[in-house]
């Protein structure tokens, strides 16, 4: 319960404090009894100010230090941007260059090939992949971006060999019908043989049925084969590829598979000739 008058301190208790403090005061200043507590206090006092002091710095450091780490971090972020476009521009500077020497180094090559210069040259624009890799139909699309008539079955050419024919145009898309095309017969004829090669729906792949109780049969894998000219539709005596296998098809004839020289998915650029140039 709650004292409901205060407390009464008798004066002498006062006098006794009073007394004891002046003679603390006394002995402290005339003999320093509390010297060695006072410099204690000093002391630590003086402690606590530099260790303060250390925190504030090392703190204020390692702002600093973490503030230059994350200047630093930017700028290599900003350096590491700048090199991929140099990398990047200096690619596509580099693969120009290398496209418009393509270009020369074909033409170079195919006014050799066709021994003379009635053709055209035109870039790839796409490739039917799906029905190259899995099924009959084998069909490559040029850009004939200058809109230039172009007529059917005109013979194709890249690298250093034929490759197909001219199948139709539309818009400024050239169709092409490539050699492995399972519709697409080819002339053409070795050390020892002629037939009409047909397209195998593989690619790369074309093959002949041939007699193989021929007297001229020789089973010459390796044998380069070339253009015929029967049909009057590609130049004659030009190398097309090799034999690849001879195998068995039925008891009068063998099936002799040829792999084509010219690979459409490594080629860029496609040369037509001209019915002026196929007259020749």
């Amino acid at each position: 319960m709650a004292r409901s008058t205060p407390t009464y301190t008798p004066v002498r208790n006062y006098a006794i404090g009073f007394f004891l403090s002046a003679l603390l005061l006394f002995s402290d200043i005339n003999y320093g009894a509390f010297a060695s507590l006072r410099g204690f206090v000093n002391a630590s006092s003086l402690y606590a100010q530099i260790i303060s002091k250390g925190i504030f710095e090392n703190t204020r450091t390692t702002f600093s230090s973490f503030q230059r780490n994350r200047n630093i971090l930017q700028e290599n972020k900003k350096l590491k941007e700048k090199i991929l476009q140099i990398k990047t521009k200096d690619f596509i500077d580099r693969k120009d260059n290398e496209e418009k020497l393509k270009i020369i180094n074909f033409y170079k090559d195919s006014i050799d090939l066709l021994r003379n210069k009635n053709g055209d040259i035109y870039k790839i624009s796409s490739i039917d992949l799906r029905n190259y890799l899995c099924c009959s139909t084998h069909r490559i699309f040029l850009k004939n971006t200058d809109d230039v008539s172009v007529d059917s079955n005109l013979p194709v050419f890249a690298g250093e060999s034929f490759i197909g024919q001219t199948k139709g145009t539309y818009l400024n898309i050239i169709e092409v019908i490539l050699f492995s095309d399972a519709s697409h017969v080819l002339p053409i004829k070795s050390n020892f043989f002629y037939c009409d090669a047909r397209g195998k729906g593989k690619p790369m792949l074309i093959s002949c049925k041939v007699n193989k109780n021929n007297e001229d049969f020789k089973n010459q894998i390796g044998d380069t084969v070339y253009t015929s000219g029967l049909g009057g539709m590609f130049l004659k005596d030009m190398e097309i590829g090799f034999i690849s296998s001879i195998n068995p098809f039925s008891m009068n004839e063998v099936e002799v598979l040829i792999t084509l020289k010219a690979n459409p998915l490594e080629e860029i650029f496609y040369g037509i000739m001209s019915k002026e140039a196929d007259e020749n």
